[in-house]
């Protein structure tokens, strides 16, 4: 479990079916930012062999939530923007993710993927809309 996560927000790591189907785990986080990991597995992986663009995206929108969530309310996804800019075939990946900006009803955040060494696999902007104000 997410032991940087607030009252109210471990519960989202733990119940989010989806997220840990996919293999995506949470990793660190501050005041305004957090990590996922994604340790690449077949199911990972597209027919040529790569990591697959929908597991990409899916790490950096579970990532973009849980920076949206470190505020106490809860955040469903209004809008992304992506590139994938390349790709890999193993290892483990690391999503981070950025409060832009944080508005009453709106965050934006920043999500970049990397692989082990460093170089850059994706970059999204995701525009996250608050549905309420204190997660349960």
């Amino acid at each position: 479990m997410d032991k940087s996560a607030a009252p109210g927000r471990g519960r989202f790591i733990c119940e989010n079916f989806f997220m840990l189907h996919n293999q995506i785990r949470p990793g660190e986080a501050g005041e305004d930012w957090a990590e996922m990991y994604l340790d690449v597995v077949q199911e990972s992986k597209n027919p040529y062999g790569l990591v697959h663009g929908g597991a990409l995206f899916t790490m950096a929108d579970c990532c973009a939530g849980r920076v949206a969530r470190l505020d106490g309310r809860m955040y469903v996804t209004q809008d992304a923007s992506v590139q994938f800019i390349r790709n890999v075939d193993s290892g483990r990946l690391t999503a981070r993710g950025t409060v832009l900006n944080r508005g009453r009803r709106v965050c934006l955040i920043q999500v970049e993927i990397r692989e082990p060494e460093g170089g850059l696999l994706f970059h999204g902007t995701f525009t996250m809309f608050c549905i309420r104000e204190k997660a349960d």
